[in-house]
């Protein structure tokens, strides 16, 4: 392809990445303008409202001034300040990382990928500057920052990782930014980029472990609390149409709700309102929000207690296993205790940086008063998780022989493929 097709495309799938994480929000606001208030309401207003959902979902805050008529139908305090709304539904940052992603892998097999990274990025930041523009608004304003480069960090991160790994991959892909990268490997000491990929590696492979035991935690929480959830459905009179829109704003926050059982699970625990606390450890919790998929929460004592802390640390030790042979062999067989709990070490850095990044992202505020922290703090998420998967990963890395023998090497270095690359992977 040439230049100009590269360009094109490039340009493309961030229009695309926008336009389809507005749509999102804009079909059931449509719905509900045509079958509820029969089209009687200003279509900028659903614009607006899509807009602004995109840009919560996507890391910008929203400053909430409410006007007095609103304020006494509602039945909260008189003369009410404005208030901040950041609790972000993680599905749309899902979508945007995912579209990033996939940009970045179509521009890494073309000639000029580093300027249809470039150019995809830098679209889908001024789409974000206009789309954020035309939803300001007295009663609900996106920040203007945050609207633009929130959404835009988290596409530019997936096109960058993607497009960097499909061309890193490529052995034979020669350009000024993969040549330094190569050379700052090869400059590194004998077995460094090695133990520095199985640490990645087994970070990677913990914190998703842990997303994996949450999501089905929370799904069983769900099926558990059923009973609960439609009850709040039905006393809050939703009727159908709102009882469908709710349903999918809750779907939408799901994987907020997943990372939050993953910070449980690590011992941190969440909030749901300032002075809560739901943690293995003990609960602590006042009023909750009339929200009905928040009826799955056990606001009891839980009657696992430290014991499910022996979750995160089983997955440390079953990622250490799992990654320590293919280390030693990378390594020639010759390991070392010191440099496997090295790399123990690491792999509870990583999966704490991972899954401490998940839960600062997966927090914030969902009103005002008490509401202004829901969700796990992310620095407490994350060193828990260090602890428990680093301690256990040490362990697993040790459980085991620190050097393999010359006929255990050997099937492992036939079976690759010779060269600089084989060795270094």
């Amino acid at each position: 392809m040439n230049r100009l097709t590269v360009a094109l495309l490039a340009a493309l799938d961030a229009t695309l990445a926008v336009a389809i994480g507005i749509g999102v929000a804009l079909v059931p606001l449509l719905a509900l303008w045509a079958l509820h208030f029969q089209l009687d309401v200003d279509p900028a207003a659903l614009w607006r409202g899509a807009v602004d959902i995109w840009a919560l979902g996507n890391g910008s805050s929203m400053r909430i001034t409410l006007d007095t008529a609103l304020v006494t139908q509602l039945g909260l305090p008189a003369g009410m300040e404005p208030f901040l709304v950041s609790l972000a539904p993680l599905a749309f940052t899902i979508g945007t990382v995912l579209f990033g992603l996939r940009t970045g892998a179509r521009a890494a097999r073309s000639p000029w990928w580093q300027g249809a990274v470039v150019l995809s990025v830098l679209v889908f930041a001024l789409l974000s500057f206009l789309v954020t523009l035309t939803a300001l608004h007295p009663a609900v304003r996106p920040s203007i920052v945050q609207g633009t480069l929130a959404p835009t960090v988290r596409f530019a991160g997936g096109v960058v990782v993607a497009a960097l790994w499909v061309r890193f991959r490529e052995q034979d892909a020669a350009d000024p930014i993969l040549d330094g990268l190569r050379a700052m490997r090869d400059r590194m000491p004998d077995g460094t980029w090695s133990m520095v990929v199985a640490a990645l590696r087994g970070g990677a492979l913990a914190a998703t472990g842990l997303v994996a035991v949450s999501a089905v935690l929370t799904a069983i929480l769900i099926a558990v609390g059923y009973g609960a959830i439609i009850s709040l459905h039905e006393s809050a009179q939703f009727g159908v149409l709102g009882g469908a829109i709710v349903t999918g704003a809750e779907l939408l926050y799901l994987p907020n709700l997943v990372i939050w059982a993953m910070s449980w699970i690590t011992g941190a625990g969440f909030a749901i309102g300032s002075g809560t606390a739901i943690s293995p450890i003990g609960t602590l919790v006042g009023p909750m929000p009339a929200v009905p998929v928040l009826g799955a929460i056990p606001t009891g004592e839980s009657p696992l207690g430290f014991a499910v802390l022996v979750v995160p640390v089983v997955i440390g030790f079953a990622a250490a296993v799992v990654l320590r042979r293919r280390l030693l062999v990378d390594l020639d067989g010759r390991g070392g205790l010191g440099r496997l709990a090295v790399v123990g070490l690491g792999v509870g850095v990583t999966a704490g940086i991972i899954v401490g990044v998940l839960a600062a992202l997966s927090a914030g505020a969902a009103g005002p008063g008490r509401l202004i922290e829901v969700g796990p703090n992310g620095w407490a998420t994350g060193l828990w998780t260090t602890l428990t998967v680093g301690i256990a990963a040490v362990v697993g890395m040790a459980a085991g022989p620190t050097h393999l023998a010359e006929e255990d090497r050997l099937p492992e270095l036939h079976a690759q493929p010779s060269g600089r690359g084989a060795r270094d992977r």
